[in-house]
């Protein structure tokens, strides 16, 4: 029997100073994490992974998301720069109007185009066409007004002095429309008519 402090030898290892039966130390506790210095986050919190960015805060797109692709066309869908979301050439443009063959029609056919082309063209041509196209419309009702008044005075000798007057003024006032009244829409002003009351708008 050995008095050494380390335990008995074992006659059988040859370990004459008992080590071999020492029980072996317990692990170090691991250290305390050292904190990140101060304004600097942890090392991945909050950053994606690998790339050493903050992630997005919850509820908001990834950076990029929602971005149209290299070479996909822009909001509008080919529309062109500084047109609405959407929009699309020629779409909801206004007609073309036809205020020629309209005033020349009226000339020699009296309020009937007139009215065709005030009803067909309304809400569908620019302001001061539409307004071209009222006054037109109101000229001939003038006139239908006057032949009416012809046609009832008919029965005495004036009547049939003031058929050919009307007439004359008619086919006079209407050229002078139908050559003077489109340049001035064209140039953006107001068509200049005569003897046109404003009754229809």
């Amino acid at each position: 029997m050995s008095n050494d402090a380390t335990g008995p030898a074992d006659p059988t290892s040859g370990d004459q100073t008992g080590a071999a039966n020492v029980p072996p130390a317990p692990p170090a506790a691991p250290s305390a994490p050292v904190p990140p210095a101060q304004g600097q986050p942890a090392p991945g919190y909050g950053q994606a992974p690998g790339y050493g960015q903050p992630a997005p805060a919850y509820g908001q797109p990834a950076p990029g998301y929602g971005q149209p692709l290299q070479g996909a066309p822009a909001p509008g869908y080919g529309a062109p720069a500084g047109a609405p979301y959407g929009a699309q050439p020629g779409y909801g443009a206004a007609v073309q109007p036809n205020i020629t063959i309209n005033l020349w029609l009226s000339v020699f056919f009296g309020w009937i185009p007139a009215l065709i082309f005030f009803l067909i063209e309304k809400d569908k041509v620019a302001p001061n066409y539409q307004r071209a196209n009222a006054a037109n419309l109101n000229f001939q009702i003038v006139l239908a007004i006057a032949y009416a008044a012809c046609v009832v005075l008919s029965f005495v000798i004036i009547g049939a002095f003031l058929l050919p007057l009307v007439s004359l003024a008619q086919l006079i006032i209407g050229i002078i429309h139908a050559i003077n009244v489109p340049p001035q829409l064209a140039a953006g002003q107001e068509g200049k008519f005569y003897l046109a009351p404003n009754w229809v708008k």
